[in-house]
């Protein structure tokens, strides 16, 4: 049996990046709450306006009640139909509120030159599965209803978030594919949930001081979520366990080298692959569950591209 405490150290003091060495020296020794904004698929430091982004608050109407929605976009959009990032937050209750995730929205919008929608879905443990994937999926629908109005197109939305957010919106992809109506142009995974099972090796591996998520809290989470344990076996839950992965969009899966999901990640892609999806995944070096000050301008730009392509000025599917 490998020994993960002497890899662990190993791995730390091998570092040689000194802003990296020290941003894992204090994660190990201020734990969860030195890691606060890894939990985010980009930087939630930022101002709250911008003077090239404008945003107003929308409700949208779903199975559970309403789902209060924020929309991003460029200040001096064109007339020209603009890509959609329908972003599903990632770690429920402690990104709760649309203001937590306006300055990383802001940014989205920035370097994408999209337009974002954030809906503020019903966290756990007052809301369980599946509650939050269906104030997510209402969102989707209202987008697609309303692209144009908003500025965008109904076939040009990718949906997209970081952990258990990237499982939302990989949900949402697979809901949107199998009930007959507007479909995903694309979905971007940040360092996603796709199975629930917590089976993989990589949850021992990467589990200990610095690596920032542990196999315990990661069951606490997905605990919280489901309601049910279980509920993990649900293919909207667990989207690896789906029947079918035919027919989903094209994929950008982030996820780090040290990182519990990162196993998941990886049959997640090939999963993918092997069903002819066009999908790119992404192992970043060095670096756990969320972005670190060395990782996070590389994770920036790769979103901003897959978006430019997929959805947005450099889109190139159907019209």
């Amino acid at each position: 049996m490998r020994d993960y405490e002497k890899l662990r150290q190993e791995r730390f003091a091998a570092i040689k990046d000194p802003v990296l060495r020290d941003f894992y020296r204090r994660i190990e020794e201020g734990g969860m709450a030195a890691a606060t904004g890894s939990f985010s698929m980009t930087s939630l430091e930022g101002q709250m306006t911008d003077s090239d982004v404008v945003y107003h608050d929308v409700t949208v109407q779903g199975p559970h009640g309403p789902v209060p929605t924020r929309i991003f976009k460029p200040k001096n959009a064109g007339k020209e139909p603009l890509g959609i990032y329908l972003h599903t937050h990632g770690a429920y209750s402690r990104l709760k509120g649309l203001d937590t995730c306006t300055p990383m929205n802001i940014k989205i919008v920035k370097d994408s030159g999209c337009i974002v929608v954030h809906p503020d879905y019903k966290p756990p443990p007052e809301a369980t599965f599946p509650v939050p994937l269906d104030d997510c999926f209402a969102a989707f629908l209202w987008t697609a209803e309303n692209a144009e109005r908003i500025g965008g197109k109904a076939n040009r939305i990718c949906a997209g978030g970081g952990c258990v957010g990237a499982n939302l919106a990989a949900a949402v992809a697979i809901m949107a594919r199998d009930a007959g109506g507007p479909k995903l142009a694309a979905q971007y995974l940040y360092c996603p949930v796709v199975d629930m099972r917590l089976d993989y090796s990589s949850y021992y591996e990467n589990d200990g001081p610095g690596y920032v998520l542990s196999y315990a809290f990661c069951k606490e989470v997905y605990t919280r979520y489901l309601g049910d344990w279980e509920k993990r076996f649900h293919p909207l839950a667990s989207v690896l366990l789906t029947e079918t992965v035919r027919g989903l969009p094209t994929t950008l899966i982030d996820v780090g080298e040290w990182d519990v999901l990162r196993d998941e990640s990886i049959a997640y892609a090939n999963r993918l692959r092997d069903a002819d999806v066009d999908v790119t995944i992404v192992i970043r070096p060095e670096m756990t569950h969320g972005p670190t000050p060395v990782h996070l301008p590389l994770i920036d730009a790769e979103m901003a591209r897959f978006l430019r392509r997929t959805v947005g000025s450099g889109y190139s599917g159907a019209t």
